[in-house]
């Protein structure tokens, strides 16, 4: 028959592991689980890009936006 372990024990192991888990993943600064190499830190949006009609001269240039 095999030897009784005291629950205490096993909640102090199974405490003292997730403790270790924890720890190792807040400890991490890349924790994704998968590396994708094409992830970009910046967003997928380009909030402050002006867009080509914004940009380019047409014939309404002068006319507009005075102040």
């Amino acid at each position: 028959m095999l030897a009784r372990v005291p629950k205490q024990t096993i909640s102090f192991l199974l405490l003292l592991v997730g403790c270790v888990a924890f720890v190792g993943c807040a400890a991490e600064k890349n924790v994704a689980l998968v590396d994708d190499p094409d992830a970009r830190k910046e967003s997928q949006i380009p909030w402050n890009k002006q867009e080509k009609w914004e940009t380019q001269q047409s014939q309404f240039t002068g006319m507009t936006d005075h102040r």
